[in-house]
């Protein structure tokens, strides 16, 4: 072979290795490049490349898909306001009919539906980001290295993060806002805990069902919870027997409220399995934390098997990837949403998604139950809130998104991160070569916009505000919801939460399993099960109908006792009212206030009273 073929020889091949580390052949600047593939930045980048924007996918993993695919996180969460009307909106729509339709229940259908959304948009997989150039406040080129130890740059009018570790705005140097430890005045980085997605066979989901529904009102409540639910395709709850189950490692893992979806052919995924100290920036503490939640998976597996109707042949069904991780770090943006913004139903006027879902404060170190703050209406999420502060092109997605640690517990959900990166894909191509950033987008160019979302694509991201949770609230209260301090009911009334009420009974400390004691108007407020039956009390069942709560006693099996009381309900547990069950049941009680301990005591250990 002559000079001249072995150079044009050298070249082709340069071009194909080239073009299998990017996609395509030389191109070294881009309209918009989106590090990591999580669900909601791909609507970012399906929208923006059929609108003609040229976009990169980069992904630091070795595989894409992230929560939805390598985490298996397929239970998913549908949004609604206070009417029950949907408020999915946009490209994610779809996804959730064709789930209830159930023509993606499995794996494998989330992998077409997943490619079908990146199909023809340049990915590069399993590269390390190394520099970052910044021109001011604008950040111009990126420099990383392939999986193949190659270093290549690319320059990009916009970069977006759609990382759940924040890869890129950790690479700027970009300091984060108190987090998750602030609320519970702890020294270390705390978040919400990850979820390993168990999988399972051979269950019989029409026993399962015709069980659960063959069961009478309060039945179905005390077996399973007040707000229990089962249809053909999902289950939720179960919360009295997610409290039966004893973690091996309960400083590392708890199982909390079963959210189980039927993938049929005796098939079930369950999000349930929570792991705690989880870093996603740290591999070794999910590896670590997978470890632990694998070692419970045979115990659950039995657990269920004792206590749910068709689960008496469950089988574990394999394991996933890599964990669901539900919370890291949080970054200044150019507007942080607050609880009060949510549970106020504020619009605002650059809304890029319209969000909803009660603000959930999952499970975590410093406080394994989590609590729910409130469930608002209906919210707006602006643009600004997904724009980095300390860059003028860099945007947040998903996980990202700029709320307070409180907030975040609503904000988080898909369909609100889905719905805003689509929004933002559409935005950039309006703005494409008129001079005007993100940053600097007018009302008048938002409205603009927003009518183009309803006319073009029946999207409303300005439907109106939302009910307000918060009307009549003071600033101090306000405050405090914000701190995550207040959790507001159903019936507007305000339970306090933190700092924690730990509850004594005759010396030993009552063990509340799947919620803490509350304070509602200076009363305290506790599970109603673990509180009998630290009195003795066994076979509890809860009307809630006819307010009633019937027990027997230990020593008095066959006969059936009834309690008339006022309750609450606070996710999906029942509470009453510590002092008034207490002096029923002729015991005393003593409130340490600087302790935030109550302790309940007989003098002569008295035995249970006669209600």
């Amino acid at each position: 072979m002559g000079k001249k073929s072995w150079v044009g020889a050298l070249a082709i091949l340069a071009a194909v290795v080239l073009y299998a580390e990017f996609g395509f052949k030389s191109v070294r600047k881009a309209d918009l490049v989106i590090i990591g593939t999580e669900l909601e930045g791909m609507y970012m980048a399906r929208r923006a490349q059929d609108l003609g924007l040229k976009v990169i996918l980069l992904e630091p993993d070795a595989k894409v898909g992230g929560q939805l695919l390598r985490g298996e996180m397929l239970y998913l969460d549908e949004t609604f306001d206070d009417k029950g009307t949907s408020l999915v909106q946009g490209s994610i729509k779809e996804l959730f009919e064709r789930y209830y339709a159930g023509g993606i229940r499995k794996l494998g259908d989330f992998q077409t539906y997943f490619h079908s959304l990146s199909k023809s948009i340049p990915t590069l997989k399993g590269i390390t980001l190394i520099e970052a150039e910044k021109d001011g406040g604008t950040l111009r080129k990126l420099t990383y290295r392939t999986s193949a130890g190659r270093s290549h740059t690319i320059e990009a009018d916009y970069f977006a993060d759609n990382t759940d570790n924040g890869a890129l705005v950790r690479l700027l140097g970009i300091g984060r806002l108190p987090g998750l430890e602030a609320l519970y005045q702890n020294t270390q980085n705390e978040y919400m805990s990850a979820t390993y997605m168990m999988k399972f066979k051979g269950v019989d989901w029409q026993t399962f069902y015709a069980q659960f529904w063959s069961m009478n009102k309060a039945e179905r409540m005390t077996q399973y919870g007040p707000e229990t639910y089962v249809d053909p395709n999902i289950a939720y709850g179960f919360p009295p027997i997610v409290a039966r189950y004893e973690p091996q490692n309960p400083d590392k893992v708890n199982l909390r409220g079963l959210n189980i979806l039927n993938q049929k052919d005796g098939q079930i995924i369950i999000n349930a399995l929570q792991v705690y100290d989880v870093d996603p920036s740290k591999p070794e503490t999910v590896s670590r934390a997978m470890a632990y939640a694998r070692e419970e998976m045979p115990r659950i597996r039995d657990h269920l098997r004792q206590h749910i109707a068709g689960f008496q042949h469950l089988e574990l069904d394999g394991e996933p990837d890599y964990l669901y991780i539900r919370e890291f770090d949080h970054y200044p943006t150019e507007y942080t949403l607050q609880a009060s913004d949510l549970l106020g139903g504020k619009m605002f006027w650059d809304n890029v998604a319209v969000g909803g879902y009660f603000i959930d404060i999952q499970g975590s170190r410093s406080n394994r139950e989590g609590f729910a703050i409130g469930r608002p209406d209906k919210y707006g999420m602006p643009l600004r809130s997904y724009l980095l502060r300390d860059a003028d092109n860099v945007i947040l997605t998903g996980k990202l998104v700029g709320a307070s640690p409180v907030a975040y517990g609503s904000a988080r959900i898909q369909p609100n991160g889905a719905l805003a990166a689509e929004s933002i894909g559409t935005l950039l191509s309006r703005l494409k070569g008129t001079g005007t950033v993100l940053k600097q987008v007018s009302p008048e160019q938002m409205a603009a916009f927003q009518q183009q979302m309803r006319e073009r694509y029946g999207v409303e991201l300005q439907p109106g505000n939302g009910a307000s949770k918060i009307e009549g609230m003071s600033e101090t209260d306000i405050a405090e919801l914000n701190a995550g301090h207040i959790t507001l009911l159903a019936n507007r009334n305000q339970a306090r939460t933190l700092p924690f009420i730990r509850v004594y009974f005759n010396d030993q400390e009552v063990k509340f399993t799947a919620h803490r004691p509350v304070t509602v108007d200076g009363k305290t407020w506790t599970p109603v099960e673990e509180l009998l039956r630290a009195f003795g009390a066994q076979s509890i069942r809860i009307d809630l109908d006819r307010g009633e709560i019937r027990y027997t006693r230990t020593d008095d099996p066959d006969r059936e006792r009834t309690i008339v009381a006022p309750i609450h309900i606070l996710n999906n547990r029942v509470l009453i009212n510590l002092r008034d069950i207490s002096d029923l049941f002729g015991y005393k009680t003593y409130w340490d206030n600087q302790n935030r301990i109550i302790t309940i005591y007989s003098e002569e250990l008295a035995p249970l009273a006669q209600p």
